[in-house]
Protein backbone atom coordinates (compact mmCIF):
# COMPACT_ATOMS: atom_id res chain seq x y z
CA UNK A 1 0.00 0.00 0.00
CA UNK A 2 3.12 2.31 0.38
CA UNK A 3 2.35 3.96 3.73
CA UNK A 4 5.41 5.61 4.92
CA UNK A 5 7.38 4.58 8.26
CA UNK A 6 8.74 8.34 8.81
CA UNK A 7 7.87 11.77 8.29
CA UNK A 8 8.50 13.21 4.48
CA UNK A 9 7.49 16.24 2.53
CA UNK A 10 4.06 15.29 1.40
CA UNK A 11 2.71 14.05 5.40
CA UNK A 12 4.22 17.92 6.16
CA UNK A 13 2.25 19.36 3.64
CA UNK A 14 -1.32 17.37 4.83
CA UNK A 15 -0.44 17.76 8.35
CA UNK A 16 -0.37 21.52 7.30
CA UNK A 17 -3.11 21.83 5.24
CA UNK A 18 -5.33 19.73 7.70
CA UNK A 19 -4.07 21.95 10.60
CA UNK A 20 -5.44 25.23 8.41
CA UNK A 21 -8.74 23.12 7.81
CA UNK A 22 -9.18 22.56 11.34
CA UNK A 23 -7.53 26.09 12.37
CA UNK A 24 -11.02 27.54 11.25
CA UNK A 25 -13.31 25.18 12.55
CA UNK A 26 -11.74 26.15 15.77
CA UNK A 27 -12.41 29.68 15.30
CA UNK A 28 -15.88 29.05 14.68
CA UNK A 29 -16.98 26.81 17.32
CA UNK A 30 -15.14 29.16 20.03
CA UNK A 31 -16.42 32.14 18.54
CA UNK A 32 -20.35 31.55 19.66
CA UNK A 33 -19.08 31.02 22.98
CA UNK A 34 -17.18 34.20 23.56
CA UNK A 35 -20.07 36.15 22.35
CA UNK A 36 -21.91 34.79 24.70
CA UNK A 37 -20.22 36.06 27.66
CA UNK A 38 -20.57 39.48 26.30
CA UNK A 39 -17.08 40.15 26.53
CA UNK A 40 -16.41 41.77 23.67
CA UNK A 41 -16.35 45.20 24.81
CA UNK A 42 -12.13 45.50 25.46
CA UNK A 43 -10.10 47.49 23.14
CA UNK A 44 -11.63 49.94 20.89
CA UNK A 45 -9.09 52.16 19.65
CA UNK A 46 -10.81 54.35 17.55
CA UNK A 47 -14.34 53.34 17.30
CA UNK A 48 -15.58 54.19 20.90
CA UNK A 49 -18.34 56.00 19.26
CA UNK A 50 -20.14 52.87 18.48
CA UNK A 51 -21.82 50.62 20.54
CA UNK A 52 -20.73 46.95 20.32
CA UNK A 53 -23.57 44.49 21.75
CA UNK A 54 -22.80 41.44 22.38
CA UNK A 55 -24.42 38.07 20.72
CA UNK A 56 -27.58 38.20 22.93
CA UNK A 57 -28.00 41.92 23.51
CA UNK A 58 -27.91 42.30 19.38
CA UNK A 59 -31.00 39.48 18.95
CA UNK A 60 -32.71 41.21 22.15
CA UNK A 61 -32.78 37.64 24.02
CA UNK A 62 -30.37 38.56 26.56
CA UNK A 63 -33.47 38.64 29.20
CA UNK A 64 -34.69 34.89 28.07
CA UNK A 65 -32.09 32.45 29.27
CA UNK A 66 -34.41 29.63 28.13
CA UNK A 67 -34.76 30.91 24.65
CA UNK A 68 -30.62 31.52 24.90
CA UNK A 69 -30.23 27.31 25.53
CA UNK A 70 -33.11 26.59 22.66
CA UNK A 71 -30.87 29.08 20.05
CA UNK A 72 -27.57 27.09 20.75
CA UNK A 73 -29.75 23.87 20.96
CA UNK A 74 -31.33 24.75 17.58
CA UNK A 75 -27.69 25.82 16.15
CA UNK A 76 -26.27 22.05 16.99
CA UNK A 77 -28.49 20.26 14.74
CA UNK A 78 -26.47 21.12 11.55
CA UNK A 79 -23.74 19.17 12.83
CA UNK A 80 -25.59 16.12 13.54
CA UNK A 81 -27.27 16.80 9.92
CA UNK A 82 -23.87 16.22 8.66
CA UNK A 83 -24.07 12.67 8.34
CA UNK A 84 -25.98 12.42 5.46
CA UNK A 85 -22.82 13.51 3.30
CA UNK A 86 -20.52 11.50 5.24
CA UNK A 87 -21.30 8.91 3.20
CA UNK A 88 -20.53 10.14 0.05
CA UNK A 89 -16.73 10.81 1.76
CA UNK A 90 -16.71 6.78 1.44
CA UNK A 91 -18.10 6.54 -1.42
CA UNK A 92 -16.35 9.23 -4.02
CA UNK A 93 -13.16 9.74 -1.36
CA UNK A 94 -11.55 12.14 0.84
CA UNK A 95 -10.34 14.60 -1.79
CA UNK A 96 -13.34 16.10 -3.40
CA UNK A 97 -15.49 16.22 -0.46
CA UNK A 98 -12.92 18.35 1.47
CA UNK A 99 -13.08 21.10 -1.12
CA UNK A 100 -16.73 21.01 -1.11
CA UNK A 101 -17.34 20.90 2.75
CA UNK A 102 -14.25 23.52 3.30
CA UNK A 103 -15.53 26.25 0.75
CA UNK A 104 -19.61 25.42 2.12
CA UNK A 105 -18.52 25.84 6.06
CA UNK A 106 -16.52 29.31 5.40
CA UNK A 107 -18.70 30.88 3.54
CA UNK A 108 -22.01 30.19 5.57
CA UNK A 109 -19.52 31.76 8.43
CA UNK A 110 -18.58 34.56 6.96
CA UNK A 111 -23.02 34.91 6.05
CA UNK A 112 -23.38 34.97 10.05
CA UNK A 113 -21.44 38.06 10.25
CA UNK A 114 -24.12 39.69 8.50
CA UNK A 115 -27.13 38.85 10.26
CA UNK A 116 -29.67 41.38 10.92
CA UNK A 117 -30.54 42.39 14.43
CA UNK A 118 -33.24 41.53 16.40
CA UNK A 119 -36.16 38.14 16.72
CA UNK A 120 -36.08 38.37 12.63
CA UNK A 121 -32.09 38.21 12.32
CA UNK A 122 -32.19 35.34 14.41
CA UNK A 123 -33.99 33.26 12.50
CA UNK A 124 -31.12 33.60 9.87
CA UNK A 125 -28.60 33.33 12.35
CA UNK A 126 -30.23 30.24 13.20
CA UNK A 127 -30.01 28.94 9.48
CA UNK A 128 -27.14 30.43 8.68
CA UNK A 129 -25.65 28.57 11.41
CA UNK A 130 -27.12 25.38 10.75
CA UNK A 131 -25.85 25.07 7.47
CA UNK A 132 -22.00 26.22 8.38
CA UNK A 133 -22.20 23.48 10.99
CA UNK A 134 -23.83 21.00 8.69
CA UNK A 135 -20.51 21.05 6.26
CA UNK A 136 -17.87 21.00 8.89
CA UNK A 137 -14.67 19.59 6.73
CA UNK A 138 -12.59 19.11 10.05
CA UNK A 139 -13.14 15.41 10.39
CA UNK A 140 -12.42 14.92 6.99
CA UNK A 141 -8.63 16.15 7.48
CA UNK A 142 -8.31 14.29 10.41
CA UNK A 143 -9.47 11.31 8.94
CA UNK A 144 -6.92 11.87 5.76
CA UNK A 145 -4.04 12.68 7.81
CA UNK A 146 -4.82 9.11 9.91
CA UNK A 147 -5.15 7.35 6.96
CA UNK A 148 -1.69 8.74 5.44
CA UNK A 149 0.05 8.95 8.91
CA UNK A 150 3.02 6.00 9.87
CA UNK A 151 1.51 3.35 13.12
CA UNK A 152 4.17 4.97 15.34
CA UNK A 153 2.73 8.19 14.77
CA UNK A 154 -0.54 8.65 14.34
CA UNK A 155 -1.13 9.99 17.38
CA UNK A 156 1.19 12.17 17.31
CA UNK A 157 0.40 13.56 14.09
CA UNK A 158 -3.81 13.77 14.59
CA UNK A 159 -3.54 15.17 18.12
CA UNK A 160 -1.26 17.80 15.89
CA UNK A 161 -3.96 18.72 13.88
CA UNK A 162 -6.45 18.64 16.83
CA UNK A 163 -4.06 21.27 18.27
CA UNK A 164 -3.95 23.85 15.37
CA UNK A 165 -7.92 23.90 15.95
CA UNK A 166 -7.56 24.88 19.09
CA UNK A 167 -5.19 27.69 18.42
CA UNK A 168 -7.42 28.68 16.05
CA UNK A 169 -9.86 29.17 18.94
CA UNK A 170 -6.90 30.96 20.56
CA UNK A 171 -6.82 33.63 18.59
CA UNK A 172 -10.60 33.78 18.22
CA UNK A 173 -10.43 34.63 21.88
CA UNK A 174 -7.56 36.86 21.69
CA UNK A 175 -9.44 38.68 19.31
CA UNK A 176 -12.66 38.99 20.94
CA UNK A 177 -11.14 39.94 24.04
CA UNK A 178 -9.39 43.13 22.00
CA UNK A 179 -12.80 43.77 21.05
CA UNK A 180 -11.56 44.40 17.38
CA UNK A 181 -14.65 45.07 14.99
CA UNK A 182 -14.21 45.46 10.84
CA UNK A 183 -15.37 48.19 9.17
CA UNK A 184 -16.83 47.67 5.65
CA UNK A 185 -18.16 49.68 2.82
CA UNK A 186 -20.75 52.41 3.27
CA UNK A 187 -19.05 53.05 6.78
CA UNK A 188 -20.84 49.96 7.85
CA UNK A 189 -19.41 48.57 11.40
CA UNK A 190 -19.66 45.04 12.51
CA UNK A 191 -19.91 44.37 16.17
CA UNK A 192 -17.09 42.06 17.56
CA UNK A 193 -18.49 38.75 17.99
CA UNK A 194 -19.59 39.45 14.02
CA UNK A 195 -16.70 40.56 13.03
CA UNK A 196 -14.65 37.07 14.44
CA UNK A 197 -17.50 35.23 12.26
CA UNK A 198 -16.42 37.72 9.38
CA UNK A 199 -12.62 37.45 9.32
CA UNK A 200 -12.79 33.36 9.37
CA UNK A 201 -12.62 34.30 5.00
CA UNK A 202 -9.05 34.90 5.23
CA UNK A 203 -9.37 31.00 5.31
CA UNK A 204 -10.15 30.72 1.54
CA UNK A 205 -6.91 32.21 0.66
CA UNK A 206 -5.23 29.35 2.30
CA UNK A 207 -7.28 26.48 1.81
CA UNK A 208 -8.31 26.67 -2.40
CA UNK A 209 -4.61 27.20 -3.41
CA UNK A 210 -3.70 24.28 -1.30
CA UNK A 211 -5.98 21.99 -2.30
CA UNK A 212 -4.77 21.45 -5.61
CA UNK A 213 -1.28 19.78 -3.88
CA UNK A 214 -3.70 17.46 -1.93
CA UNK A 215 -4.04 13.89 -2.96
CA UNK A 216 -6.47 10.91 -2.55
CA UNK A 217 -5.44 8.53 0.32
CA UNK A 218 -3.25 5.32 -0.41
CA UNK A 219 -5.74 3.44 1.09
CA UNK A 220 -9.37 4.90 -0.05
CA UNK A 221 -7.38 4.34 -3.68
CA UNK A 222 -6.64 0.42 -2.57
CA UNK A 223 -10.47 0.06 -1.27
CA UNK A 224 -12.05 2.25 -4.35
CA UNK A 225 -10.43 -0.72 -6.45
CA UNK A 226 -11.59 -3.68 -4.40
CA UNK A 227 -14.94 -2.05 -4.84
CA UNK A 228 -14.10 -1.64 -8.27
CA UNK A 229 -13.85 -5.19 -8.75
CA UNK A 230 -17.27 -6.43 -6.69
CA UNK A 231 -18.62 -4.20 -8.86
CA UNK A 232 -17.54 -5.89 -12.08
CA UNK A 233 -18.01 -9.56 -10.35
CA UNK A 234 -22.47 -8.26 -9.45
CA UNK A 235 -21.45 -8.65 -5.76
CA UNK A 236 -23.11 -5.78 -3.23
CA UNK A 237 -20.83 -3.24 -2.57
CA UNK A 238 -19.36 -3.47 1.31
CA UNK A 239 -20.23 0.48 1.31
CA UNK A 240 -23.31 1.69 2.56
CA UNK A 241 -25.50 4.39 4.63
CA UNK A 242 -26.05 1.83 7.51
CA UNK A 243 -23.62 -0.45 7.03
CA UNK A 244 -21.50 0.39 10.39
CA UNK A 245 -24.48 -0.67 12.09
CA UNK A 246 -24.37 -4.41 10.84
CA UNK A 247 -23.38 -7.23 13.69
CA UNK A 248 -19.65 -6.61 13.16
CA UNK A 249 -19.81 -3.56 13.99
CA UNK A 250 -21.53 -3.25 16.78
CA UNK A 251 -18.59 -3.10 19.46
CA UNK A 252 -17.52 -0.10 16.98
CA UNK A 253 -20.39 1.84 17.34
CA UNK A 254 -21.42 1.77 20.54
CA UNK A 255 -18.21 2.37 22.18
CA UNK A 256 -17.67 5.69 19.60
CA UNK A 257 -20.94 6.57 20.59
CA UNK A 258 -20.72 5.97 24.17
CA UNK A 259 -17.18 7.80 24.14
CA UNK A 260 -18.42 10.34 22.04
CA UNK A 261 -21.48 11.63 23.87
CA UNK A 262 -20.61 11.58 26.91
CA UNK A 263 -17.27 13.20 26.34
CA UNK A 264 -18.69 16.06 24.24
CA UNK A 265 -21.33 16.60 26.98
CA UNK A 266 -18.45 16.81 29.38
CA UNK A 267 -16.54 19.38 27.40
CA UNK A 268 -19.20 21.26 25.89
CA UNK A 269 -20.38 22.14 29.31
CA UNK A 270 -17.16 23.44 30.28
CA UNK A 271 -16.12 25.30 27.08
CA UNK A 272 -19.53 26.71 26.20
CA UNK A 273 -20.74 28.17 29.65
CA UNK A 274 -17.51 28.96 31.37
CA UNK A 275 -18.22 32.71 30.74
CA UNK A 276 -21.78 32.38 32.21
CA UNK A 277 -20.43 30.89 34.92
CA UNK A 278 -17.90 33.16 35.75
CA UNK A 279 -20.16 36.19 35.24
CA UNK A 280 -23.03 34.72 37.43
CA UNK A 281 -21.49 32.61 40.04
CA UNK A 282 -18.16 34.52 40.24
CA UNK A 283 -19.45 37.91 39.91
CA UNK A 284 -16.64 38.34 37.42
CA UNK A 285 -16.81 41.55 34.73
CA UNK A 286 -16.20 41.41 31.53
CA UNK A 287 -12.97 42.61 31.24
CA UNK A 288 -11.96 39.62 33.91
CA UNK A 289 -13.93 37.30 31.87
CA UNK A 290 -11.92 37.95 28.77
CA UNK A 291 -8.37 37.85 30.72
CA UNK A 292 -9.62 35.07 32.24
CA UNK A 293 -10.62 33.14 29.13
CA UNK A 294 -6.81 32.91 27.91
CA UNK A 295 -5.24 30.45 30.58
CA UNK A 296 -8.68 28.26 29.43
CA UNK A 297 -7.88 28.68 25.72
CA UNK A 298 -4.15 27.62 26.14
CA UNK A 299 -4.83 24.90 28.14
CA UNK A 300 -7.12 23.32 25.69
CA UNK A 301 -4.24 24.07 23.13
CA UNK A 302 -1.82 22.81 25.24
CA UNK A 303 -4.04 19.52 26.18
CA UNK A 304 -3.63 19.09 22.00
CA UNK A 305 -0.07 19.28 21.92
CA UNK A 306 0.75 17.45 24.01
CA UNK A 307 -1.91 14.37 23.71
CA UNK A 308 -0.21 12.50 20.26
CA UNK A 309 3.01 12.17 22.67
CA UNK A 310 1.23 11.34 25.49
CA UNK A 311 -1.17 8.80 23.02
CA UNK A 312 1.69 7.18 21.67
CA UNK A 313 3.97 6.84 24.42
CA UNK A 314 1.35 5.75 27.39
CA UNK A 315 -1.12 3.59 25.05
CA UNK A 316 -5.09 5.05 23.88
CA UNK A 317 -6.45 3.17 27.27
CA UNK A 318 -3.92 4.55 29.70
CA UNK A 319 -4.04 7.38 28.64
CA UNK A 320 -8.16 7.52 28.96
CA UNK A 321 -8.20 6.32 32.27
CA UNK A 322 -5.16 8.90 33.51
CA UNK A 323 -6.61 12.06 31.73
CA UNK A 324 -10.14 11.05 33.43
CA UNK A 325 -8.82 11.12 36.65
CA UNK A 326 -7.18 14.47 36.29
CA UNK A 327 -10.71 15.78 34.89
CA UNK A 328 -12.30 14.93 37.39
CA UNK A 329 -9.88 16.69 39.88
CA UNK A 330 -10.20 19.79 37.78
CA UNK A 331 -14.52 19.43 37.71
CA UNK A 332 -13.68 19.64 41.41
CA UNK A 333 -11.51 22.68 41.72
CA UNK A 334 -13.48 24.28 39.17
CA UNK A 335 -16.92 24.16 40.72
CA UNK A 336 -16.68 23.72 44.71
CA UNK A 337 -14.91 27.18 45.41
CA UNK A 338 -18.12 28.97 44.33
CA UNK A 339 -19.96 27.81 47.16
CA UNK A 340 -17.47 30.62 49.68
CA UNK A 341 -18.00 33.31 46.93
CA UNK A 342 -19.96 36.12 48.95
CA UNK A 343 -22.19 38.78 47.64
CA UNK A 344 -20.32 40.63 44.74
CA UNK A 345 -17.29 40.44 46.06
CA UNK A 346 -14.41 39.47 43.94
CA UNK A 347 -12.22 37.26 46.10
CA UNK A 348 -8.69 36.50 44.11
CA UNK A 349 -7.73 32.98 45.47
CA UNK A 350 -10.92 31.54 44.83
CA UNK A 351 -10.75 32.71 41.43
CA UNK A 352 -7.62 31.74 40.84
CA UNK A 353 -8.00 28.28 42.16
CA UNK A 354 -11.58 27.97 39.90
CA UNK A 355 -9.31 28.10 36.76
CA UNK A 356 -6.91 26.27 37.74
CA UNK A 357 -9.66 23.61 38.20
CA UNK A 358 -10.53 24.73 34.62
CA UNK A 359 -6.89 24.37 33.52
CA UNK A 360 -6.83 21.14 34.87
CA UNK A 361 -10.47 20.42 33.81
CA UNK A 362 -10.15 21.18 30.05
CA UNK A 363 -6.66 19.33 29.80
CA UNK A 364 -7.47 16.29 30.91
CA UNK A 365 -10.63 16.71 28.83
CA UNK A 366 -9.12 17.37 26.06
CA UNK A 367 -7.02 14.22 26.36
CA UNK A 368 -9.24 12.21 26.98
CA UNK A 369 -11.50 13.85 23.70
CA UNK A 370 -8.39 12.70 21.57
CA UNK A 371 -7.50 9.32 22.70
CA UNK A 372 -11.90 8.65 21.96
CA UNK A 373 -11.22 10.19 18.39
CA UNK A 374 -8.17 8.05 17.56
CA UNK A 375 -9.69 5.36 19.18
CA UNK A 376 -12.81 5.48 16.87
CA UNK A 377 -10.58 6.39 13.21
CA UNK A 378 -8.43 3.47 13.87
CA UNK A 379 -11.07 0.87 14.99
CA UNK A 380 -12.93 1.30 11.48
CA UNK A 381 -12.17 -0.09 8.21
CA UNK A 382 -11.82 2.17 5.35
CA UNK A 383 -14.88 1.42 3.39
CA UNK A 384 -17.15 2.54 6.31
CA UNK A 385 -14.55 4.90 7.70
CA UNK A 386 -16.12 8.32 7.31
CA UNK A 387 -19.71 6.81 7.45
CA UNK A 388 -19.38 5.51 10.82
CA UNK A 389 -17.23 8.48 11.96
CA UNK A 390 -20.20 10.45 10.70
CA UNK A 391 -22.80 8.33 12.92
CA UNK A 392 -21.06 8.46 15.96
CA UNK A 393 -20.29 12.20 15.53
CA UNK A 394 -24.19 12.99 14.40
CA UNK A 395 -24.64 10.74 18.19
CA UNK A 396 -21.59 12.63 19.84
CA UNK A 397 -22.88 16.06 18.44
CA UNK A 398 -25.83 15.00 19.93
CA UNK A 399 -24.75 16.53 23.13
CA UNK A 400 -24.18 20.24 21.51
CA UNK A 401 -27.82 19.99 21.31
CA UNK A 402 -29.13 18.59 24.38
CA UNK A 403 -26.50 20.28 26.76
CA UNK A 404 -27.26 24.10 26.16
CA UNK A 405 -30.96 23.41 26.93
CA UNK A 406 -29.94 21.02 29.96
CA UNK A 407 -27.43 24.18 31.39
CA UNK A 408 -29.60 26.86 30.80
CA UNK A 409 -32.94 25.13 32.23
CA UNK A 410 -31.15 24.14 35.21
CA UNK A 411 -28.80 26.94 36.16
CA UNK A 412 -31.67 29.41 35.44
CA UNK A 413 -34.74 28.10 35.32
CA UNK A 414 -35.19 24.49 37.37
CA UNK A 415 -33.51 26.04 40.72
CA UNK A 416 -33.81 30.02 39.97
CA UNK A 417 -30.71 31.78 41.78
CA UNK A 418 -30.27 28.63 43.94
CA UNK A 419 -28.98 25.84 41.16
CA UNK A 420 -26.46 27.96 39.39
CA UNK A 421 -23.42 26.86 37.01
CA UNK A 422 -21.22 25.58 39.56
CA UNK A 423 -23.57 22.60 40.75
CA UNK A 424 -24.30 22.00 36.74
CA UNK A 425 -20.48 21.01 36.23
CA UNK A 426 -19.61 18.62 39.53
CA UNK A 427 -22.52 16.65 37.88
CA UNK A 428 -20.10 15.79 34.82
CA UNK A 429 -18.78 13.37 37.48
CA UNK A 430 -21.43 10.80 36.16
CA UNK A 431 -20.59 10.63 32.57
CA UNK A 432 -16.79 11.06 33.47
CA UNK A 433 -17.14 7.77 35.41
CA UNK A 434 -18.96 5.81 33.03
CA UNK A 435 -16.56 7.53 29.56
CA UNK A 436 -13.50 5.69 31.88
CA UNK A 437 -14.85 2.50 32.72
CA UNK A 438 -16.25 2.38 28.78
CA UNK A 439 -13.10 2.57 27.54
CA UNK A 440 -11.83 0.10 29.95
CA UNK A 441 -14.70 -2.45 28.80
CA UNK A 442 -14.53 -1.83 25.07
CA UNK A 443 -11.63 -0.20 23.66
CA UNK A 444 -9.22 -1.96 22.32
CA UNK A 445 -5.29 -0.85 22.44
CA UNK A 446 -4.13 -0.02 19.30
CA UNK A 447 -0.98 1.83 19.97
CA UNK A 448 1.89 1.42 17.23
CA UNK A 449 0.03 -1.09 15.30
CA UNK A 450 -1.21 -1.16 11.36
CA UNK A 451 -4.72 0.15 10.74
CA UNK A 452 -5.63 -3.72 9.28
CA UNK A 453 -4.35 -5.47 12.08
CA UNK A 454 -6.63 -3.45 14.04
CA UNK A 455 -9.07 -4.15 11.95
CA UNK A 456 -8.54 -8.01 11.32
CA UNK A 457 -8.05 -8.94 14.97
CA UNK A 458 -10.20 -6.50 16.84
CA UNK A 459 -13.59 -6.52 14.39
CA UNK A 460 -13.54 -9.54 12.51
CA UNK A 461 -11.25 -11.86 14.88
CA UNK A 462 -12.79 -13.39 17.81
CA UNK A 463 -12.76 -11.45 21.31
CA UNK A 464 -10.29 -13.25 23.05
CA UNK A 465 -8.69 -10.49 25.19
CA UNK A 466 -12.24 -9.38 26.21
CA UNK A 467 -13.37 -13.13 27.34
CA UNK A 468 -10.26 -13.55 29.77
CA UNK A 469 -10.89 -10.14 31.56
CA UNK A 470 -12.70 -10.59 34.67
CA UNK A 471 -16.42 -10.37 33.71
CA UNK A 472 -18.06 -9.19 37.48
CA UNK A 473 -15.30 -7.14 38.93
CA UNK A 474 -15.34 -4.32 36.62
CA UNK A 475 -19.09 -3.75 37.44
CA UNK A 476 -18.77 -3.79 40.79
CA UNK A 477 -16.37 -1.05 40.99
CA UNK A 478 -18.38 1.07 38.66
CA UNK A 479 -21.74 1.04 40.91
CA UNK A 480 -18.84 2.16 43.89
CA UNK A 481 -17.40 4.91 42.02
CA UNK A 482 -21.42 5.78 40.80
CA UNK A 483 -23.08 5.09 44.66
CA UNK A 484 -20.09 7.69 45.07
CA UNK A 485 -20.60 10.17 42.61
CA UNK A 486 -24.20 10.37 43.83
CA UNK A 487 -24.05 11.24 47.44
CA UNK A 488 -21.23 13.98 46.14
CA UNK A 489 -23.45 15.45 43.85
CA UNK A 490 -26.48 15.64 46.58
CA UNK A 491 -24.46 16.65 49.02
CA UNK A 492 -23.33 19.40 46.61
CA UNK A 493 -26.72 20.41 45.82
CA UNK A 494 -28.35 20.88 49.48
CA UNK A 495 -25.20 23.92 49.63
CA UNK A 496 -27.65 25.64 46.98
CA UNK A 497 -31.02 26.95 48.13
CA UNK A 498 -32.56 24.94 45.44
CA UNK A 499 -35.80 22.79 46.72
CA UNK A 500 -34.45 19.35 46.95
CA UNK A 501 -36.63 18.50 44.28
CA UNK A 502 -34.74 20.39 41.92
CA UNK A 503 -32.19 18.89 42.77
CA UNK A 504 -32.95 15.37 42.39
CA UNK A 505 -34.61 16.00 38.89
CA UNK A 506 -31.13 17.11 38.05
CA UNK A 507 -29.27 14.24 39.37
CA UNK A 508 -31.18 11.68 37.90
CA UNK A 509 -30.95 13.02 34.51
CA UNK A 510 -27.61 13.20 34.27
CA UNK A 511 -26.93 9.85 36.54
CA UNK A 512 -29.76 8.11 34.45
CA UNK A 513 -28.35 9.13 31.28
CA UNK A 514 -25.01 7.45 32.07
CA UNK A 515 -26.36 4.26 33.77
CA UNK A 516 -28.17 3.60 30.98
CA UNK A 517 -24.83 3.99 28.98
CA UNK A 518 -23.23 1.60 30.92
CA UNK A 519 -25.92 -1.04 30.70
CA UNK A 520 -25.54 -1.06 26.77
CA UNK A 521 -21.97 -1.43 27.11
CA UNK A 522 -22.55 -4.73 29.22
CA UNK A 523 -25.38 -5.86 26.54
CA UNK A 524 -22.46 -4.95 23.80
CA UNK A 525 -19.83 -6.94 26.17
CA UNK A 526 -21.84 -10.10 26.85
CA UNK A 527 -22.82 -9.76 22.96
CA UNK A 528 -19.40 -10.05 21.34
CA UNK A 529 -17.97 -12.61 23.89
CA UNK A 530 -20.47 -15.26 23.62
Amino acid sequence: MGVPTKMNKYLWFVLIFAGIVNFFDGWCSIAITLAMGGFGGGIQFNWNKFTNPDFFTYFDIAGNPITMGIVLSIAGIGVMASVSFKYLVDKYGRRPLTIWTSIAFISFSVLISFSPPRSNGLIVFLILRICANYFLSADIVVLIMAEEAPNDLRGNLISAVLAIGAIGGIACGIIQASGIRVELFNGMILTTWQSIFFLTSIGYFFIIPLFFFLKETKRFDAMKKYEDWRKKKGLKPKTGWFTPWKKDFRRVMILGCIIGFLGTLIGFAQITFFALYFAKDLNMSSELIGISSIPLLLATGTGCFIAGPILDRWGRIPTIHRSGIITLIGLVLFSWPTVFVCGDLLNPFIISLVIIGGMLGILGGTLLTTAGVVIGIEITPTHIRSTAGGWTGTISRGATVVAPFLMMFGAEKLGGLGLTYQFMFILMIFPLCTVMFTAYLLAPESKGRELEEIIVTEIYGKQKKLREKKHKEPYYFYLLSFAIALGCTIIYGLTTDSPILNILIIIGFYGGVSMICFILVIRVREMITE
